[in-house]
């Protein structure tokens, strides 16, 4: 299994253009930084180092669960379009650790990027702007922003997996996959109002804007760890299915 994860990883790292990601997010992050001494050296506000770590690691993640979703459907679907599953389905080893290697080698690589994200974008704010906070407390509370994020990571990761699984397809398992971060919001605005709404998945999925201190939706259940447990039950299910589709579906 460990060589299989090494695998998966080694292909993701070489193979998915991490290096055009790398870039692209470079890009993001020093814009985000000349934007932010812009505003404070032409107006009045001032921008503490907790305030640019915070926001950034708010906002960035949603590039992490894209390349993420990329990697997935590449690793998943990719690999159905050139025929290279076939090699290794081929060998004596069986299909749940082919699919679990595809799913915790590539969830690995995204979340050693996450984690990159949130130190850079700690260590530059610390050294950049200042702050009447202590160091250990921007870090603590950066770290607990990108916390609240980590749900939804895994969740759209589980959910690109189960897609790349059923049709086979990179192009729609990105799409399909982020429908619910573009119009979940809207679903939730129409439905918040019902007592039901909070039994759907959808209500559940951007954990930081329900439950984080500075989050814009109502939280669906009263207790954190209730929702947590609940969108967790649902990423277990879904990769369950993911699981016995791989398990039966043909490989041509």
């Amino acid at each position: 299994m460990i060589g299989l994860i090494h695998n998966e990883w080694l292909k993701s790292w070489y193979g998915r253009k991490m290096w055009l990601f790398s870039i692209v997010m470079a890009v993001f992050m020093v814009g985000a930084l000349g934007v932010a001494l812009l505003v404070q050296a032409n107006t009045d506000i001032t921008i503490a180092a907790e305030d640019f770590s915070e926001i950034s690691v708010m906002l960035f993640p949603t590039f992490i669960m894209l390349y993420g979703v990329v990697l997935i459907a590449g690793a998943i679907a990719g690999e159905h379009a050139n025929g290279t599953v076939k090699q290794l389905l081929i060998r004596p080893t069986s299909r749940t650790k082919i699919l679990i290697s595809k799913w915790a080698g590539n969830f690995l690589l995204a979340g050693l990027a996450f984690g990159l994200l949130v130190l850079i974008t700690t260590v530059t704010a610390i050294l950049v702007f200042q702050s009447d906070t202590t160091v250990l407390e921007i870090t603590k509370d950066t770290a607990v922003t990108a916390l609240y994020q980590l749900p939804t990571l895994v969740f759209y990761m589980a959910l690109a997996t189960l897609i790349a699984v059923l049709t086979k397809s990179t192009a729609l398992t990105i799409i399909v996959t982020f429908l619910p971060m573009f119009f979940g919001s809207i679903v939730q605005f129409f439905i918040v109002r019902y007592e039901w709404s909070k039994w759907i998945v959808l209500s559940h999925i951007d954990f930081y804007s329900n439950y984080h201190e500075f989050g814009t939706m109502p939280e669906p259940f009263a207790n954190m760890w209730a929702s947590l447990g609940f969108l967790a039950a649902h990423i277990a299910l879904i990769l369950l299915v993911a699981h016995v589709v791989f398990q039966k579906r043909d490989v041509l």
